[in-house]
């Protein structure tokens, strides 16, 4: 693992808090069922799976710039769901 590991995680990091704070200001907390719920818990599995599979070594060649357009795609769903009504 390189020195970027921490850097590709901020999409991730920041991901999760914008989507824990709309389940929890916007939709109430009202379903575990709610998008944004769903969309934490998969941003979460998917920065753990980035880690799990760099600490073991098992990291693909080209695998961190896959990791990090999810984590891209995942920051701008995120932001996009929080100003929509």
């Amino acid at each position: 693992m390189t020195n970027t590991t921490t850097m590709l995680l901020v999409p991730f990091i920041i991901a999760f808090l914008v989507f824990v704070f709309r389940f929890y200001s916007r939709e109430s907390a009202s379903s575990i069922g709610n998008p944004s719920f769903v969309l934490a818990i998969l941003t979460v599995l998917i920065a753990f799976s980035y880690l799990i599979l760099g600490v073991i070594g098992m990291l693909p060649p080209y695998a961190t710039i896959g990791y990090l357009m999810v984590g891209l795609i995942l920051l701008a769903t995120a932001i996009t769901r929080m100003f929509m009504i």
